[in-house]
């Protein structure tokens, strides 16, 4: 089966892919895998669970030279999906945009390097899965604070965050940060 694959115009590089599934009387299978215009190695695949509705994680990225493409995909319940353009000579620099991203619709989202991502878990027992092409440095790993200076409207009002996030960068921060590591 051929995968269908979307750009997103609101922010450039950012594609939207179908990934290939199917169910049957022994339950599901699904198969993700980078697209074609994943250009980096894939270093690492990580999972996040997450238990409770509600939960808020990001919004993160990391600066250079530890800058990561990544693959996302929700495969157990349902997340409302945030990223934001970091990259200094995009034109969608700054803009912010959401999607739904969830088991039933067996979508993928695909960032290029210096585009930050963060969702809030809209069903409980979330599983997000990640294909990245760098490793975690957490010298060059940061987060734009969730609650800030975007105005996201985030679904669920009642919600679990972690300090580092509530604590996060502003959105002019954080594009100062990536645009100084491009520099060097």
């Amino acid at each position: 089966m051929k995968m269908l694959s979307k750009q997103v115009d609101e922010i450039s590089g950012v594609r939207i892919l179908q990934t290939f599934s199917t169910i049957d009387t022994r339950g599901n299978f699904s198969k993700i895998q980078p697209h074609k215009e994943f250009k980096g190695q894939l270093d690492s695949v990580a999972f996040s669970v997450n238990p409770m509705i509600g939960t808020i994680r990001g919004i993160h990225f990391q600066i250079e030279p530890f800058a990561e493409e990544k693959l996302i995909t929700c495969i157990q319940g349902s997340i409302f999906d945030v990223i934001v353009d970091l990259r200094p000579h995009s034109s969608t620099y700054g803009k912010w945009i959401f999607f739904e991203l969830s088991a039933k619709n067996s979508m993928q989202l695909y960032l290029p390097k210096g585009v930050a991502h963060g969702y809030q878990t809209i069903a409980p027992d979330s599983i997000i899965h990640y294909c990245l092409s760098s490793p975690y440095a957490r010298e060059s790993s940061f987060a734009i604070n969730p609650l800030g200076d975007l105005d996201i409207p985030w679904p669920i009002k009642k919600f679990i965050i972690s300090e580092k996030d509530a604590n996060g960068l502003s959105l002019s921060e954080a594009g100062q940060k990536y645009s100084r590591s491009l520099e060097k």
